[in-house]
C-alpha cells in the first residue's frame, strides 16, 4: 500500500509540475505609472508571471541591466537573464526567449502609442530592438 501511495504522489506531482512559459518576470516601474501596470497585466494575460517592483530609480535599474541610454522604455523587466525595457509585445518576447540569443535583451524605447499598455493597437508599427552584449542595437525580430 505504501508503494501505491508513493507512486500516486509521484504521478500527481509530475502532472501538476507542468512547464511554465518562463520564470517569473520582475518588472521595475515608477509607482505613479499606470501604463506600466497595464503592460504587466497584458503580459499576465499572455502567460507570463509578473512581479512588480516599484522604484523611483529606473536609471540605476537600466544601467545595471545593461540597457543603454536612448533605448530605455518607461519600465524595465528582468527575465531568464535578459532585460526587457518598455512595452514589448508578448509574442515578440516569447520568440526572443525561445531563441535565447546572446544579448542583453529587448527594448521598445519610450512610450509608443498603440503598444500593449499604451492603447493596445494591433496595427501599430512598433520598432522593437535587440540590445547586443556590446551595447549595439538591431531590429527584432530581424528581417
Amino acid at each position: 500500500m505504501k508503494t501505491l501511495r508513493t507512486l500516486t504522489t509521484a504521478t500527481l506531482f509530475s502532472l501538476t509540475a507542468l512547464p511554465v512559459l518562463a520564470e517569473t518576470m520582475t518588472l521595475y516601474k515608477d509607482p505613479n505609472c499606470g501604463c506600466c501596470a497595464a503592460h504587466a497585466e497584458y503580459l499576465r494575460e499572455n502567460g507570463f508571471e509578473v512581479e512588480i517592483v516599484e522604484t523611483y530609480d529606473l536609471v540605476t535599474v537600466n544601467k545595471e541591466a545593461g540597457v543603454p541610454l536612448g533605448q530605455q522604455g518607461c519600465h524595465t523587466a528582468l527575465i531568464d537573464g535578459y532585460a526587457v525595457s518598455g512595452h514589448v509585445p508578448a509574442d515578440i518576447l516569447s520568440r526572443f526567449l525561445a531563441e535565447k540569443p546572446e544579448a542583453v535583451g529587448l527594448s521598445l524605447p519610450g512610450m509608443p502609442m498603440g503598444a500593449p499598455g499604451m492603447g493596445d493597437d494591433p496595427e501599430a508599427e512598433l520598432d522593437v530592438v535587440m540590445i547586443g552584449t556590446d551595447g549595439t542595437v538591431t531590429p527584432w525580430p530581424a528581417d
